[in-house]
């Protein structure tokens, strides 16, 4: 999977003197590359794991204090059921479907290095780091339903989500499934697979869990007291960091010449989505609202390294700026209106990973000939309902049966 994207994304490159330079050099051995591009998906996973500890930062930050504690353990829950959920089932489900299927096997995955030189890297390495894009996935949810959602029952999705909603999902763009393989739908860094997948999932269970218990008044919507901004500044950026490093790789091997200019690449337009995102929201905030948000401009950082996931390859630096911008605005103008309808994201994921992730998946046509509209069009369509409908029945009948809100007692000391 990993040569596919790497053979789709490298020859979108860029200038003929980088291109004439790569032919001067010599290449690298096949150990050297092996190494190194198994060495790429290791450190891409360790990145992740760091993204999850900003996200849960943040959400600490956001939270009353009572509450850090449920964060943390929901967090650490989370990845721990992510790994054996995806080691039963989940990434054989995602990486053996069929080429323009629809399902692969459901069978547990296991180290599979016989023949090194035919996969080009360590299969260890490999399910390490889709791994943590599960667990990714699954602490994009608990973010949005920060502060009232029970623990088992949320760990009991995780593995749903781990083990089935995220690699079906997932397999339908970056398996050769069946939007990939008849409609062309193209995401390279993980746009709609992970952050979009992840935001309709915690559409679904913010309408199923319902508001804190606060937050909506008469009429009038109040924001809960945020205990620790900067923590919450500083996970944010922790956040984009370890995304940067996801998308680089996503993107696949990086042992040659032309990948490393195409990393190189990508890396800066990423910087500068993630830039435009942040002064866009900031910018935005001070003309509306008279004064510039802390909240808005981290959260507009991360929209816009969302917003460019799917393609961050083919973008000209102005056309990067001008797509992760606009995910500073979706992330400054959704939270309003999710408001007014009574939706409750305590960690603005809906506007950060759903509707920026939407934006920068469909946006993807833009920048190259090679991505067509409608597949994309289709394909995300496809991936968020796919998501939404399978975790709202999850929740509904979590709900329905063990329940889903969290005692206040629960909430203040989870450790007992």
């Amino acid at each position: 999977m990993m040569m596919r994207l790497a053979r789709f994304l490298i020859p979108a490159l860029f200038f003929a003197p980088g291109a004439a330079v790569a032919q001067d050099m010599s290449q690298a051995s096949d150990v050297t590359r092996f190494v190194l591009d198994s060495g790429v998906l290791i450190v891409a996973g360790i990145a992740a794991i760091i993204a999850i500890a900003g996200l849960a930062l943040k959400d600490i930050g956001l939270a009353r204090t009572q509450n850090a504690p449920q964060v943390c353990l929901r967090t650490i829950g989370a990845l721990g059921v992510c790994v054996f959920a995806f080691w039963a089932v989940g990434y054989h489900l995602l990486f053996s479907i069929e080429e323009g299927g629809f399902l692969g096997p459901f069978q547990s995955w296991s180290l599979m290095d016989d023949n090194p030189a035919d996969t080009g890297r360590a299969s260890g390495a490999h399910w390490f780091f889709h791994m943590t894009l599960a667990a990714l996935g699954a602490v994009i949810v608990s973010s949005a339903i920060s502060e009232r959602v029970r623990l088992w029952p949320f760990l009991f999705f995780t593995a749903l989500w781990a083990g089935l909603i995220y690699p079906i999902g997932a397999s339908w763009v970056w398996s050769e499934g069946y939007f990939a393989d008849q409609w062309s739908f193209r995401d390279a860094g993980g746009a709609a697979a992970v952050h979009m997948s992840a935001g309709a999932a915690a559409l679904a269970a913010i309408i199923v869990v319902g508001p804190r218990s606060g937050r909506f008044g008469h009429g009038v919507s109040r924001p809960q007291i945020s205990t620790a901004l900067p923590l919450s500044a500083f996970g944010s950026l922790l956040t984009v960091a370890g995304l940067l490093l996801v998308i680089l790789g996503l993107l696949g091997p990086i042992s040659s010449v032309e990948a490393a200019i195409t990393a190189g690449a990508v890396t800066a337009n990423a910087l500068v989505a993630s830039a435009a995102g942040a002064l866009a929201a900031m910018i935005l905030t001070q003309t509306v609202y008279k004064r510039t948000g802390l909240v808005s401009a981290m959260v507009g950082s991360v929209g816009g390294i969302v917003s460019i996931a799917a393609d961050p390859v083919s973008p000209l630096m102005w056309q990067a700026a001008m797509i992760g911008a606009i995910g500073g605005v979706i992330v400054t103008v959704t939270p309003p209106f999710l408001d007014r309808l009574r939706l409750d994201d305590a960690g603005f994921v809906i506007s950060c990973h759903c509707f920026c992730g939407a934006w920068g998946a469909i946006v993807a046509f833009w920048m190259t000939e090679r991505i067509w509209l409608p597949g994309q069009l289709l394909g995300t369509g496809a991936i968020a309902g796919f998501s939404f409908v399978m975790s709202l029945l999850i929740w509904t009948a979590l709900k329905y049966t063990i329940g889903v809100r969290s005692a206040p007692l629960e909430s203040i000391h989870p450790a007992d």
